[in-house]
């Protein structure tokens, strides 16, 4: 009963995250095409069909284990099954999380250069290099050596028969000792809890010290300063989604390895939740994808472009605002609500320059 659990809960998990990032496909090259111009999208496109083959390893289950493999309900495959499905699980559970890192990285890039893609777009090819050409070859290691054997809801990096690692008394017939094993298990960690915090904590202390730059002036500069105190709240709710979406999915994973480490035991029980939630990643990632927008959003009410007395709106100061109302002849008119702005900032995907609510607020000239 324990083992028909692990080999088939994670299962509808799995199908609803490939029907996720199926959508987020079809959504990216069919319905809203146009987005692919910008450099976050076409990152989430990349980052998408890599979910798809890596939660289909989990909809193979123990399909793909050896015929005969103990202790493994529906073992069905082979040597040469098992490997494959080991080789696509272990090399994109490296490349989605650089890519999701990539994503941190760019907005960095976005907001430092006002959203103006042709300064930073060189960090495309890079990102696409890396994140597909170093977990291959660490995968590629891994078979060669022939790492890729019956574990957990599959089949992934272990040694053969099962459990020969941590128990003297038995003789492991696969899997070489290698230190590849010890920098990936160094390596997928780092690509989830310190790249992508880093990168979005430095990212959030650079607005911040650009938003506390200018305290010379009231009027039209505090309602500049409001806005900023309610974009680096939506900055930061939209950076707390980012990393705590990407860690909830491997924390349990990480926890479970880390038990097995140094318990020598497996928890059945926290290995299927942990599976099942890691099988779930392409649902969680598409819910952020399309909740980001929506949570960066902020209206700017009764405030029009151009502040109403002013003759020119670079007038932010008390003392140019009574100066140019105690010249103005003809009374201005009253705010309505077409004089609404709503302003989406999202940190992940700007717009350009001209268009850019950043330009207006985060402005480094305003200092």
């Amino acid at each position: 009963r324990r083992m028909t659990a692990t080999a088939y809960a994670p299962i509808p998990f799995a199908v609803i995250s490939f029907f996720s990032s199926s959508y987020v496909i079809y959504y990216l090259l069919i319905k809203e095409r146009q987005k692919l111009e910008r450099l976050y999208h076409r990152l989430i496109l990349a980052m998408n069909f890599a979910l798809l083959p890596l939660t289909s390893t989990y909809i193979w289950s123990t399909f793909a284990v050896p015929e005969g493999t103990p202790d493994y309900v529906g073992a069905a495959g082979s040597i040469a099954t098992c490997t494959a499905q080991g080789f696509i699980g272990l090399m994109l559970q490296g490349t989605v999380p650089l890519y999701y890192g990539s994503l941190s990285l760019q907005a960095f890039m976005g907001i430092k250069n006002k959203f103006q893609e042709e300064k930073y777009t060189w960090i495309e090819y890079p990102i696409h290099l890396f994140a597909w050409c170093v977990p291959a070859a660490g995968a590629i290691n891994v078979a060669l050596t022939e790492n890729f054997n019956p574990s957990g809801s599959g089949c992934s990096m272990a040694k053969a028969p099962h459990g020969c690692e941590a128990d003297p008394d038995i003789l492991c017939e696969r899997g070489d000792d290698v230190y590849t094993l010890e920098i990936i298990g160094l390596f997928i960690p780092f690509l989830y809890f310190v790249f992508p915090p880093f990168v979005v904590v430095s990212m959030y202390c650079w607005i911040k010290k650009i938003g506390n730059k200018v305290h010379r002036c009231r009027g039209m500069q505090q309602i500049r300063e409001n806005v900023r105190k309610q974009m680096m709240r939506r900055i930061a709710i939209q950076i707390s989604l980012y990393l705590f979406s990407s860690w909830f999915t491997f924390v349990p994973t990480l926890i479970a390895f880390v038990v097995k480490i140094m318990t020598g035991k497996s928890l059945y029980n926290l290995m299927i939740f942990a599976n099942c939630i890691f099988a779930l990643q392409g649902f969680i990632m598409a819910v952020v994808y399309f909740s980001l927008p929506r949570l960066g959003t902020y209206t700017l009410e009764g405030v029009p472009t151009t502040t109403p007395g002013l003759r020119d709106d670079r007038l932010t100061c008390v003392r140019d605002i009574r100066k140019s109302a105690n010249e103005k002849k003809t009374p201005d008119p009253p705010l309505t609500d077409d004089m609404r702005e709503s302003y989406t900032f999202n940190i992940f995907d700007g717009v350009p320059d001209e268009d850019s609510p950043w330009a207006q607020f985060f402005d480094e000239d305003d200092e």
